[in-house]
């Protein structure tokens, strides 16, 4: 049995025929499959080869209207599949995508699929899974099998097999993704690893980089996840390595924002004039009170910062900075006047840059009154 794994919806304003295609289901690879059986199809197909045995137990397992398979560019698949016509359709018809939806409702049309003869048990349904995949991005509904990363790249070679050459089959399943909400990786663990299983099959570098950004975000879940399996050994260790990396440069920063770089800023490293100081020391005064009274109580309890706090601490430090910032002055320019004897405070930003390995603003400085 295949499970289906939740997706898209019909394309072209097509009526669903289940309210409930989004609840998990089975097929058992041969029977009848509701989701792609449209009453007013005319071309059914056969997972089985013509004239088998299972021809009289089965029966065929979609049925479609033509006009879907010649408007998405399947003739390749046509003109390999198709057995023989009933009704009145012209004899020996070449099949034009682009010609009137009304030329190919004649009639009806028999596609026999069976798996390669030399397909075995597990085999065979594995092959029949694939086709049925491909006649659901075909009709716009959900995919299914045990991992969704592997039904994705086994339905973007369906497509590469099946369609003619003058289509754009990575950007069609990219839109399917889309439209299912397969793409929608934030909180889903299943979407990402499936994501990046079939990106690193692909190699699509942003699609991977971006479902990899989200694994490490969310690694703690994804190496429970069914899917994790299915991705390589070399992925799996970049994850967990990237995710150590994380780990620890978020303790880092959290520790740092804790007491407002008290280490960071001490005598140690930043040599300041008393009253110099004295004004650090207010301002870092200042911001306790402010995140006390803004978080209820600061700094958090936990070694690292929760997700929330530290993007509104991003959001109101970096309004902080375009609110003091002199941009009249660059990194490139001469040392301003201000700067010159007593404290220059574009020497202690650049050395506090270059000590923590940190790339500076181009305008460094802050207005002075």
């Amino acid at each position: 049995m295949r499970t289906r794994i939740s997706g898209p919806g019909p394309k072209g304003g097509i009526d669903r025929l289940e309210d409930t295609v989004k609840e998990v289901t089975n097929w058992d690879g041969l029977s009848m499959d509701p989701e792609m059986w449209y009453p007013d199809g005319n071309c059914l197909v056969h997972l089985y080869a013509r004239g088998s045995t299972a021809s009289s137990t089965s029966g065929p397992a979609f049925l479609i209207p033509l006009e879907f398979l010649v408007g998405l560019d399947c003739i390749p698949l046509l003109d390999r599949f198709l057995a023989g016509t009933t009704g009145n359709p012209p004899s020996n018809r070449k099949f034009v995508k682009g010609r009137s939806s009304l030329e190919y409702t004649a009639g009806r049309y028999d596609l026999y699929m069976p798996p390669p003869p030399t397909a075995e048990g597990e085999q065979k349904l594995l092959c029949r899974t694939g086709t049925r995949n491909f006649f659901a991005w075909i009709c716009g509904k959900p995919l299914v099998g045990e991992s969704l990363g592997q039904a994705l790249v086994g339905l973007l070679n369906s497509m590469s097999e099946y369609r003619g050459l003058n289509v754009d089959n990575v950007e069609d399943i990219l839109d399917y993704m889309e439209e299912g909400g397969y793409a929608d990786l934030g909180g889903s663990p299943v979407h990402t690893l499936a994501t990046l299983h079939f990106a690193e099959h692909f190699q699509f570098e942003n699609l991977y980089t971006d479902a990899f950004a989200h694994a490490v975000g969310m690694h703690d879940e994804v190496i429970l996840s069914p899917e994790y399996k299915c991705i390589s050994t070399t992925t799996r260790s970049l994850l967990t390595h990237a995710h150590t990396e994380l780990h620890n440069r978020l303790t880092h920063t959290s520790t740092s924002l804790s007491t407002f770089l008290t280490d960071e800023l001490s005598p140690t490293h930043l040599g300041l004039t008393p009253a110099s100081r004295t004004h650090l020391d207010r301002f870092r005064a200042f911001l306790t009170t402010y995140w006390t009274t803004t978080l209820g109580s600061y700094p958090p309890s936990s070694a690292i910062f929760p997700n929330q706090v530290l993007l509104r601490m991003r959001t109101e430090f970096k309004e902080l900075y375009a609110y003091l910032v002199d941009e009249s002055f660059t990194a490139s320019d001469c040392s301003p006047a201000a700067a010159q004897g007593g404290v220059c405070v574009l020497q202690s930003v650049q050395a506090f840059d270059a000590r923590l390995g940190y790339e500076s603003f181009l305008h460094p400085l802050p207005l002075l009154p």
